[in-house]
């Protein structure tokens, strides 16, 4: 796709900032999968989720391409967007989880306070690359060799804008946190993501996966569902069932798809969808790959019917699914952050996640602000979040 490439072009070329026709011009690659995905956005001003804002474009250099992203603050939009959203808003409506009284007031105290650090850095007044509007980007190939011309073009096209780079992490990108450090960007820890990598061996197959696969090998309730069978009359109750777990188990500030982007993702594979129908041929479960250059994929869409009891297993049986898809493809799998005691049983491996910010072009009080924020979070929440296993 053209996303990505193994093709490098010198960092002192310029890079091209592309908006509307000229955008999606631009965007090669097929019909289908993440280049039609994006051609849509920019070119119909599509937004994938009521909460996920930003004026969309293309930025290319030589042979690489990848979507941009502008984004002001609004106070609905969800974390792939906004970093107050992500570093604020969502813990604290964590907070409601923390039974004991004493920390979760400590908690709040330490969030008015941060809340003014990134007030002070204008943190949600960004420009972002690579940025599908998903809650986990792929790196795709070729993008390091881009990364100063871009940077320096956004910068200067941008400039009451940070630059950021979301979802760094060593597995999925080894060595890029390092190079973006040398070209000047700030890592501000983000979350701990797992990862499955199936590209040179297969996955680790766990006491807890062969306990589960072994549960379910007689299961006769329900019946996989393969991509090609998924049909537009389906997009209905595929939003229903990520709105049944991500938005009304887990939390409205996560992004809000609805069935005009299930349908759009359908009928243009966007997504690869896979689930589970019971016998009466209903949806019960499904999730949605995004894949860049063959080899990374993540699943940013996920969902089951919570008011089935839990004892069927749905999600340990859509994940026996995706551990199942992903070794066969060889692939590497950033299953984004949370149940990580789920996902660990299961063999995935935790990692560090960063996002990158260069903050050279803006205002001295803005850059302190920034420095101060990645101060905090790598030093005080990186530590935490090692420790506490999220």
């Amino acid at each position: 796709m053209a996303a990505s490439t193994l093709r490098t072009s010198p960092p002192d070329s310029p890079a091209q900032i592309l908006w509307a026709t000229e955008a999606v011009q631009a965007i090669g690659g097929s019909d289908c999968g993440a280049p039609a995905y994006w051609r849509r956005v920019v070119g119909d001003a599509f937004r994938p989720a009521v909460n996920l804002n930003g004026r969309s474009g293309w930025v290319t250099h030589g042979a690489f391409g990848c979507p941009i992203t502008v984004h002001d603050r609004r106070r609905t939009d969800s974390y792939p967007v906004s970093m107050m959203t992500q570093y604020l808003d969502y813990p604290r409506a964590e907070l409601n989880l923390v039974s004991s009284g004493a920390p979760r007031l400590a908690a709040r105290l330490g969030l008015v306070a941060f809340e003014a650090i990134l007030q002070g850095a204008m943190a949600d007044r960004s420009v972002q690359w690579n940025s599908w509007m998903f809650s986990t980007n792929p790196v795709p190939e070729g993008l390091s060799g881009s990364v100063e011309a871009i940077t320096r073009s956004l910068a200067r096209e941008f400039p009451g804008h940070a630059v950021v780079l979301r979802n760094i992490d060593e597995m999925g990108a080894p060595g890029l946190a390092d190079q973006l450090i040398r070209q000047g960007y700030r890592l501000l820890t983000s979350r701990i993501v797992y990862c499955f990598d199936a590209r040179q061996k297969p996955l680790r197959n766990t006491s807890t996966l062969r306990r589960d696969a072994k549960e379910f090998a007689g299961e006769t309730r329900y019946r996989w569902v393969s991509p090609w069978e998924v049909q537009l009359s389906d997009a209905g109750r595929i939003a229903e069932l990520y709105r049944m777990l991500y938005l009304d188990k887990h939390s409205r500030l996560n992004p809000q798809y609805d069935e005009a982007f299930v349908r759009a993702a359908i009928r243009d594979h966007w997504l690869e969808f896979h689930g589970l129908r019971d016998r009466s041929g209903r949806l019960v479960g499904i999730w949605g790959y995004f894949t860049i250059d063959n080899t990374i994929t993540t699943v940013p869409f996920i969902g089951y019917d919570t008011a089935l009891p839990p004892e069927s297993g749905l999600y340990r049986q859509l994940f026996l699914g995706i551990h199942r898809e992903v070794n066969d493809r060889k692939q590497l799998l950033n299953y984004s952050s949370g149940a990580g005691d789920f996902k660990r049983r299961r063999g995935a491996v935790p990692v560090v996640e960063f996002n990158a910010v260069f903050d050279r072009h803006l205002p001295e009080r803005r850059r302190m602000a920034f420095r101060i924020a990645a101060l905090i979070l790598n030093r005080l929440a990186r530590p935490w979040l090692e420790a506490s296993g999220l």
